[in-house]
């Protein structure tokens, strides 16, 4: 009895507590950590503690607890990194299917997509992005840049606007919306 007593008191949750020490209690967009990340993000001045910040934000992010979508993921950068793009849309396409809520999937996606020129597609997987996590400032940023290719400045000065609004700190983002200003002004008169 004495036994049954000391597990249930004292082994059992001790065990539990370190399960979640030990690993994340969410990953992905839906984490907890990225409240406090990004209010972080907003406020800090320091060029170390905005790179750190950026970084935990897109592990986070990149993270998840299937490992069949962390494997598909891993391999996708992989490939995207080699250059080897309808390799790495295979892998980010698996992905989207393993994992449809998972905004990084539909972001990878987007990138690659944006990499191989086809623009309404990526541009259609970045929407989906900010639909699953509506401060994703990468997928805004890659909307921005989508949206000026095709010449659609408003909508580019929009979407880069709202990538600042989540992450003032993006230089070539600042750089491509005071770009994209010079441009529209141009074409006004």
């Amino acid at each position: 009895m004495r036994r049954f007593l000391f597990y249930s008191i004292f082994c059992i949750p001790l065990t539990i507590i370190l399960m979640f020490l030990g690993t994340p209690i969410l990953a992905d967009q839906n984490d907890p950590r990225l409240e406090i990340l990004f209010e972080n993000l907003k406020t800090s001045i320091s060029v170390k503690n905005i790179s750190t910040i950026e970084t935990q934000i897109w592990e986070i992010w990149m993270d998840h607890l299937n490992p069949e979508a962390k494997r598909s993921m891993f391999l996708g950068i992989e490939s995207m990194n080699n250059q080897k793009y309808m390799k790495a849309l295979e892998h980010f396409r698996l992905l989207t299917e393993i994992e449809p809520d998972f905004a990084e999937g539909w972001n990878k996606r987007s990138t690659v997509l944006y990499l191989m020129g086809r623009l309404k597609e990526s541009e259609e997987d970045s929407l989906r992005t900010v639909k699953l996590e509506p401060r994703h400032f990468g997928a805004y940023s890659g909307l921005g840049l989508i949206r000026m290719v095709l010449g659609e400045w408003i909508g580019s000065i929009t979407a880069l606007e709202t990538a600042l609004r989540f992450n003032p700190h993006m230089s070539g983002v600042i750089r491509n919306l005071n770009y994209i200003r010079k441009k529209k002004i141009g074409s006004m008169t």
